[in-house]
């Protein structure tokens, strides 16, 4: 048999009292049960309201199971709802690059889109480039511009059969004609990269008007890019009296540290032949 812990002294000494009273005489035995239960009363009284704190304490733990079991269903439900609301605005993205993308290609009716994706960056700070994954097996070849609807991204510099390089607008051996796009200035010069990944608009006569806002776009000059294409917006003006010629300083219109959804401009003939 497992232990069984003593009663109280106090709680022995009441029983043998009661037991006493109620060997004495009737009356003092109805007296000692009336004493008895007046002094119970209150252990009875302890008892039942430890019952119903025990009692309390269950159903509030098993609300807290049932809270708690909610809780999951809903956080689930927040992580589906979640994931939906990140997909439609995917969506809602590419929708609006297709809307862009058409105006390009109302710009340049001549020219296919050959879709591409990412799939490298050179590693190199000093080299401002990356791999796209198709080749020359997709129609991509050497020299084709690279675009987003945003502007210019690059042109391909080396082409394999699956994968290409593609080398940035902003690299320092990267060069493009450009010219004002506004109705007051047909200013020309060449853009270039600059080592922090800028650009800047070069060999711009001091005679040309050129303000900050001013948009720069490509100006077919060169053979190697399309008329049209946005390059930046300027966003300092650098000129010296002595000097022939004024740059500025232009924002590209493409982010190079995000690029997703790129184009390579080819040749209708080129598509052709896929």
């Amino acid at each position: 048999m497992g232990n069984r812990r003593p009663l109280p002294w106090w709680a022995s000494a009441l029983v043998v009292l009661v037991a006493v009273a109620l060997v004495l005489s009737p009356s003092q035995g109805r007296q000692a049960q009336s004493i008895g239960s007046r002094l119970i009363a209150p252990v009875q009284l302890g008892v039942s309201g430890f019952v119903d704190q025990v009692s309390d304490f269950v159903s509030t733990v098993q609300r807290i199971n049932q809270l708690a079991d909610e809780n999951r269903r809903y956080a689930e439900q927040v992580d589906r709802l979640q994931s939906e609301i990140v997909r439609l605005q995917e969506v809602q993205q590419e929708n609006e690059d297709l809307r862009n993308l058409l105006g390009l290609r109302q710009r340049n009716p001549e020219m296919q889109l050959l879709p591409v994706r990412v799939i490298g960056r050179d590693p190199s700070p000093f080299v401002q480039s990356i791999m796209i994954d198709r080749g020359t097996n997709d129609g991509v070849r050497q020299d084709l511009a690279v675009v987003t609807w945003r502007g210019l991204v690059g042109r391909v510099i080396q082409a394999n059969p699956t994968s290409s390089k593609v080398l940035l607008l902003t690299d320092v051996n990267s060069s493009v004609s450009a010219r004002v796009q506004d109705p007051n200035s047909r200013a020309t010069g060449v853009v270039r990269g600059t080592s922090d990944g800028g650009l800047l608009l070069e060999h711009v006569p001091q005679q040309d008007t050129l303000q900050t806002g001013q948009l720069v776009i490509t100006s077919g000059l060169g053979g190697i890019y399309p008329e049209g294409l946005v390059v930046g917006t300027i966003v300092r003006v650098q000129r010296k009296d002595v000097d022939v010629f004024q740059e500025a300083v232009v924002e590209p219109a493409v982010d190079m540290n995000k690029l997703e959804r790129l184009y390579v401009m080819a040749a209708p003939v080129i598509a052709q032949g896929r």
